[in-house]
């Protein structure tokens, strides 16, 4: 289970579209709040989690009858994972999960991960998980990562480019890199096996930081 401190509210946001759901581990005790977004109805019955908020235009799932629905138009200028994590933020959380939103259609992954990015940094936390991946941005400064479950660990600059970085625990070490966005210099590194976490730091930029297994 999280270790939460006294004032911090976790959310889970469930998204229309949650690969990997068998291997998908989710505690409902660990979350003061979870939001379903639309077609994440699914996703939540498979899990069985049973959220505290739904809201959508429903266009991809059966609108469902329960009194705690938010219901959004067809036009509007979000997609509904993003209006659902702009729900769990405006709720007051400050640890948030996002379950699903990688795969399947690639621009909502894309813009997932920039939901990722504009919070990242105004709130303690927020990261995207599914049965494959686990997905945060890291702003300059050092961060520890454990295994988590997953086999490898990359780096990808989101933006021009990142410097300063420095790799340690890891099977491929970096000293004061620069990494851009126009290589994959940073992908499929994995922790050391003598090792608990990876130890990764850089000194300017923003790093996406994925941890990741292959799909089956």
């Amino acid at each position: 289970m999280k270790q939460k401190t006294e004032k911090e509210k976790t959310g889970l946001v469930i998204t229309a579209h949650v690969e990997g759901i068998p291997h998908i581990r989710i505690n409902a005790e660990d979350y003061d709040e979870i939001v379903c977004a639309d077609g994440g109805i699914r996703a939540a019955q498979a899990l069985g989690l049973k959220p505290d908020k739904y809201i959508g235009d429903f266009d991809s799932a059966a609108q469902p009858d329960v009194p705690n629905l938010i219901k959004l138009p067809c036009q509007k200028d979000m997609t509904d994972s993003e209006a659902a994590i702009d729900l769990a933020i405006a709720d007051s959380c400050t640890d948030v999960t996002i379950l699903g939103g990688l795969g399947g259609r690639f621009d909502h992954t894309m813009g997932n991960i920039g939901m990722l990015a504009s919070y990242t940094g105004k709130i303690p936390h927020i990261e995207i998980l599914d049965g494959w991946n686990r997905v945060f941005i890291a702003d300059p400064g050092t961060v520890r990562v454990k295994r988590n479950g997953f086999k490898y660990i990359s780096i990808i600059a989101y933006g021009s480019e990142v410097t300063g970085i420095t790799l340690r625990n890891v099977k491929y070490l970096l000293d004061d890199f620069t990494l851009s966005n126009e290589t994959t210099r940073g992908v499929s590194n994995e922790i050391a096996d003598d090792c608990e976490e990876a130890v990764i730091t850089h000194r300017t930029g923003r790093l996406l930081i994925i941890q990741a297994n292959d799909a089956d």
